[in-house]
């Protein structure tokens, strides 16, 4: 009997909390005001360059070569945008690229966005590489951050169309005594910005 009572005295006392508690009202309204922000990072450029494959067969030492530069060129599918719901919400594409480089001679990295049909579209991209100090010393970096490149959302209605990108290394003229690697390497950051 007396747990009963136990029972029914909290039951009571519940009643009167629930009766008294505070609700603020909920304005769902607000959910016209939420805005995701979310950024995606993508593999953007790829690529490794190292001088002793490039010397051709046979050639003496200390001798003075170029490699041809439709071997350093090099194309790939790459949708830029995708979607026409890519299209309405980026806000902005930050292209992040760092090369390292060993051998002793200063580069060029050049980039452009294709149409399906191999077209160029927007502009060329050119990245300066400074010389390295050769073989197994420690790489020179050159990079883009913390100034990638930004394509801003007037830049990505230009490259809508946008399937494939292109890339070439410009070589100095070489000598077949050098020895070391060039690699790239790069990413997109996709900043998205979605209101519900």
């Amino acid at each position: 009997m007396k747990t009963k009572n136990t029972y029914a005295l909290l039951l009571f006392f519940a009643a009167i909390l629930i009766t008294f508690s505070c609700v603020k009202e909920l304005d769902f309204e607000q959910l016209d005001e939420v805005v995701l922000t979310p950024v995606f990072e993508a593999d953007f450029i790829y690529s490794e360059f190292d001088v002793e494959d490039f010397i051709p067969q046979g050639t003496p030492p200390n001798t003075e070569f170029t490699v041809p530069s439709e071997i350093l060129r090099d194309t790939i599918n790459y949708d830029l945008v995708g979607t026409d719901f890519a299209i309405d919400n980026l806000d902005r594409v930050e292209l992040t690229i760092e090369i390292r480089n060993t051998i002793e001679r200063s580069f060029t990295l050049q980039f452009q966005f294709l149409t399906d049909s191999e077209q160029p579209i927007g502009q060329l991209y050119s990245i300066p590489v400074q010389a390295g100090s050769g073989e197994g010393t420690e790489p020179v970096v050159s990079f883009s951050d913390p100034n990638p490149i930004i394509l801003d959302n007037a830049t990505l209605n230009q490259l809508v169309s946008a399937q494939k990108i292109a890339t070439e290394i410009i070589v100095p003229t070489l000598n077949s005594d050098l020895r070391g690697v060039l690699y790239i390497r790069s990413k997109a950051s996709y900043y998205v910005n979605y209101q519900l």
